[in-house]
C-alpha cells in the first residue's frame, strides 16, 4: 500500500506525485513490451533501432522509459534474482543493497527483535524492504515519490503488497511529531552522497547521525546501513558495526543498537558455501619476518575493515610483515576461507630488471600482479615484463615495509570465489 499522507522537508522536490511514465511503466499496458525489451540484447545500436519502433507506437517519454527500464532490468541481474520483474531508476539500483545482504541483514533482524513490524526508514526502490517483508509486516518511508512507486510495484511483483505499507514522507518529521509507528525493529538506510559526490562520515550523511540516534527512544533494535569506508572512531558508544563482505567486496558497514551479545566489531564474509563471521578485538596482531618458502595470505576486506588481522593471524598461525599493510605471512598453507592463499618461493627489493630475470628463468607466461602499499600501479608495468610465451602462470606481489619497495614472485593456492546472488 502507498501512502502519500506525510510532509515532505521543505528543502525537498515540491511535487508529491511521480510522473506520468511511472504509471505508464508500471501498467499492466507496458509489461509485454518491458518482458520482451528486458529478454532482447540491448546495446547502443540496438536500442537505438527499439527505440525507433516504440516511438511509432508510443509518445517518446514512454518509448523511452520501456527501453531504459529493460536496460536497467539486465544490469539489475547481479544483484536480484527476480531484477527482470522488478523497477528502478539508475540512481537507486545503484544504491540498492543487493539480496544476498539484504537476506542475510533480515535474518538478523528477524533473529534478535521481539513480536511487531518492522520500519524501512529511505526504503529506495526495496532492496531491503523485499527482503524484511518475506518476514514481518514493514512500514516504509522513502522521500522520493518515484522511488516509492517502484517500491510498491516491486513489492507487488514478488506477491509482498500486504506486507508493506509506504509512505512518501520524512521519517525524521514522523519521528518528531509522533505520528512513526511503533515497531519491533528498524533498518535505516541515510543517503551517502551530497549533490552527487559521495561523503565519508556520519556527521554528513542525510539524515545525519544525530538523527538516527533519536531512534534508540523509540526503537529496541535497530540497523544503519552505512559507508564501508567509515571512520570506526565516530560509532556511536553502545553501537556495534559490522563489515559486509559480498562477491569479494566489502559493499557496506552497519551500525547495530540493541545488539548487546555482539562484539564491538565483526567481518560477515559471504561465500559460495554461506555467511562466515570473524570477530575482532583491540589485540594488534602479531609482526615477524618476510621470507621465501611461505605462503602469504591476502584477507577478505571485510576483515581488514573490521580491524580483525590478528583473530585471521591466529587462524592461520601466520603474522604480518609490516605493521600497516594488511598481508599475513606464515610457514605453510591452511584452508581458509576469509583469505586467498599465495606461495611466496622469491622475495626481492624491488627491481624491474631482475623482475624480468627471475620471471625468464621461471618460465612465466601468465602473470598475476598485486599490490599493497606499492606506489606504482602493477597493470602499468606490465608492457615492460618479458614473458614467455605458453609458459607457466605465476604471481608478483608488489609490496612495502617500511620505506623499502619489495616484490614476492610465486604462484596462487587459492582465491575467495565470487559468491551468486542466488
Amino acid at each position: 500500500m502507498l501512502n502519500d499522507s506525510s510532509t515532505l522537508l521543505p528543502c525537498a522536490t515540491p511535487a508529491r506525485h511521480a510522473p506520468d511514465w511511472v504509471d505508464f511503466i508500471t501498467s499492466s499496458t507496458a509489461k509485454s513490451w518491458l518482458d520482451e525489451l528486458t529478454q532482447q540484447p540491448l546495446d547502443d545500436a540496438q536500442r537505438l533501432a527499439r527505440l525507433t519502433e516504440l516511438r511509432r507506437t508510443l509518445p517518446a517519454e514512454f518509448a523511452g522509459a520501456l527501453l531504459t527500464q529493460a536496460h536497467l532490468r539486465q544490469r539489475a541481474q547481479a544483484k536480484f534474482p527476480a531484477a527482470a520483474r522488478m523497477f528502478f531508476t539508475a540512481e537507486a539500483l545503484e544504491q540498492a543493497t543487493a539480496y544476498v545482504p539484504a537476506a542475510h541483514r533480515a535474518a538478523q533482524l528477524v533473529a534478535y527483535a521481539g513480536a511487531g513490524a518492522f520500519l524501512d526508514l529511505g526504503c529506495g526502490v526495496g532492496g531491503d524492504l523485499l527482503a524484511l517483508a518475506q518476514h514481518r509486516q514493514v512500514v516504509a518511508y522513502e522521500l522520493d515519490p518515484v522511488r516509492a512507486r517502484f517500491a510498491a510495484a516491486n513489492a507487488a511483483a514478488l506477491g509482498l503488497e500486504a506486507c508493506v505499507t509506504i509512505h512518501i514522507a520524512d521519517w525524521t518529521q514522523a519521528l518528531a511529531d509522533g505520528s512513526l509507528p511503533p515497531a519491533a525493529a528498524a533498518f535505516v538506510d541515510p543517503a551517502r552522497r551530497s549533490e552527487g559526490r559521495r561523503v565519508f562520515s556520519l556527521h554528513t550523511m542525510q539524515p545525519p547521525l544525530a538523527e538516527v540516534l533519536k531512534l534508540c527512544r523509540r526503537v529496541p533494535l535497530i540497523a544503519v546501513k552505512v559507508m564501508p569506508g567509515m571512520n570506526v572512531a565516530e560509532a556511536p558508544a553502545g553501537w556495534k558495526v559490522e563489515f559486509i563482505s559480498h562477491a569479494g567486496t566489502c559493499k557496506e558497514a552497519v551500525l547495530w543498537w540493541g545488539r548487546e551479545d555482539a562484539p564491538s566489531r565483526w567481518a560477515s564474509v559471504h561465500r559460495a558455501d554461506g555467511w562466515r563471521m570473524l570477530a575482532a578485538d583491540d589485540a594488534p596482531p602479531p609482526l615477524g619476518e618476510l621470507a621465501p618458502d611461505t605462503v602469504l595470505y591476502e584477507p577478505d576486506p571485510a576483515v581488514i575493515r573490521a580491524g580483525a588481522l590478528a583473530q585471521l593471524c591466529a587462524r592461520v598461525g601466520g603474522h604480518l610483515f609490516a605493521p600497516d599493510i594488511a598481508y599475513i605471512v606464515a610457514p605453510a598453507l591452511r584452508v581458509e576461507p576469509l583469505a586467498q592463499a599465495f606461495a611466496i618461493d622469491e622475495v626481492h627489493r624491488f627491481s624491474l630488471k631482475l623482475l624480468n630475470q627471475r620471471l625468464a628463468a621461471r618460465g612465466v607466461g601468465q602473470v598475476e600482479l598485486l599490490k599493497r602499499g606499492f606506489p606504482q600501479e602493477p597493470e602499468s608495468l606490465r608492457p615492460r615484463l618479458r614473458l614467455a610465451p605458453g609458459g607457466a602462470p605465476g604471481v608478483v606481489i608488489f609490496t612495502r615495509r617500511g620505506d623499502e619497495h619489495w616484490m614476492l614472485i610465486g604462484r596462487r593456492l587459492s582465491s575467495l570465489q565470487p559468491s551468486t546472488t542466488r
